[in-house]
């Protein structure tokens, strides 16, 4: 149809063209030129209109796996990207990051979901003594880590992980779900064969904590597949690849709370402008924001470090090393022992930089770490 169509207006057209030129051709070429001209125009509309009606009637849907997979707004508009491509003494980073968070955010389609089913809050809810202790559902939001919402409800990371086991992985990401109790502490399943004095005797609490804190029967005892809440308790039941997940996250905390803008792995330098190795990761706050040690040791360098700015690095003893980067002020020294999230500097932007933030970096026998594998 579509054919037989653009064939009738092409011999429509051809007609008419002939019998105007047989017309011309005892004309003289003043009278020639100007028809000509007019002619020309009358044939590139035809051809325009010709196009227009096939366009709308061949309305065909492309198939599916015709379409070529369009990549992340991140792909493209990467922090590190736009300071990069903005040459030198120029950062666009601070006038699009809140923009680009937002859009990643209302464009995100990576991770569906992750919704508790209500039978499954309920059995996880069903024994505790609600005037004791709740539990709520969070809906984790952009910015948010576990880490920081442990602190905020004033317990640590143990007890997300410990009141959250239906988590098959240790990650934190937007419009994530999970329960968050009033106060520290661990959920637990009894098995077959458990008692209460030996739940307690493992867990290292008294008998009287579990009873306080769950309704449990005193001539029944706990019952297999019931769920207990155990106050002050960190996870011990995992499953083998949890296990491995915890026990790297367990090892080191957020060194501060911020925005992750570069991570490891070859990047293109932001002042330099080509392809360099990155050792570690990008953190991004505001100047003078306090960084904490990641985990207990001793500190091997503090000063001057070039292009890093002011750093510190902290040996852990334990086959670990991390490093803290353009920071404005220290206020440790070489050889001083630090704790687990002691207040050790300040960020800032010293060194070969385009704006304030912390870079952080993990070794593991001399070996550079993706420290997002250790991170909440």
């Amino acid at each position: 149809m579509l054919i037989s169509l653009f064939m009738k207006n092409t011999e429509r057209f051809i007609s008419c063209f002939h019998k105007i030129t047989a017309f011309l051709k005892s004309r003289s070429w003043p009278v020639v030129l100007p028809i000509s001209c007019i002619l020309g125009v009358l044939a590139i509309s035809v051809v325009f209109a010709s196009y227009s009606v096939l366009q709308s009637k061949m309305n065909i849907p492309i198939p599916a796996e015709k379409i070529s997979h369009v990549p992340p707004v991140r792909h493209f508009f990467a922090p590190e990207r736009l300071e990069a491509f903005s040459g030198h003494g120029f950062n666009l980073r601070p006038n699009l990051a809140h923009f680009l968070d937002k859009l990643e955010e209302s464009l995100r389609v990576s991770h569906p979901e992750i919704t508790l089913s209500s039978r499954r809050f309920r059995d996880y809810q069903r024994f505790i003594n609600t005037d004791y202790v709740t539990l709520r559902e969070y809906i984790i939001k952009s910015g948010d880590n576990f880490w920081k919402i442990g602190k905020k409800q004033g317990y640590t990371v143990d007890t997300i992980v410990g009141c959250n086991p239906h988590m098959e992985k240790i990650v934190c990401y937007t419009r994530q779900r999970i329960l968050l109790p009033s106060r520290g502490g661990s959920l637990h399943m009894v098995k077959s064969g458990e008692t209460l004095s030996g739940i307690a005797l493992d867990y290292a609490v008294e008998a009287s904590v579990i009873l306080a804190a769950n309704h449990i029967n005193r001539e029944w005892g706990v019952i297999p597949g019931m769920w207990l809440f155990i106050s002050g308790a960190k996870p011990r039941y995992l499953d083998a690849s949890m296990r491995q997940l915890y026990s790297k996250r367990a090892l080191f905390r957020s060194p501060l709370c911020g925005r992750y803008t570069s991570f490891v792995g070859n990047r293109i330098h932001p002042v330099l402008g080509f392809s360099k190795f990155h050792n570690g990761i990008d953190i991004a706050c505001p100047m003078r924001t306090w960084v904490g040690a990641s985990a207990a040791g001793t500190v091997v360098t503090a000063g001057w470090g070039g292009a890093i700015g002011k750093y510190i690095k902290i040996d852990h003893h334990n086959g670990y090393m991390t490093m803290y980067g353009h920071l404005s002020k220290i206020n440790v020294r070489k050889g001083r022992k630090v704790r687990r999230g002691q207040l050790i500097a300040r960020s800032g932007s010293t060194g070969r930089v385009t704006g304030p933030h912390l870079h952080y970096t993990i070794w593991k026998n001399g070996r550079v770490v993706d420290p997002m594998d250790y991170l909440w």
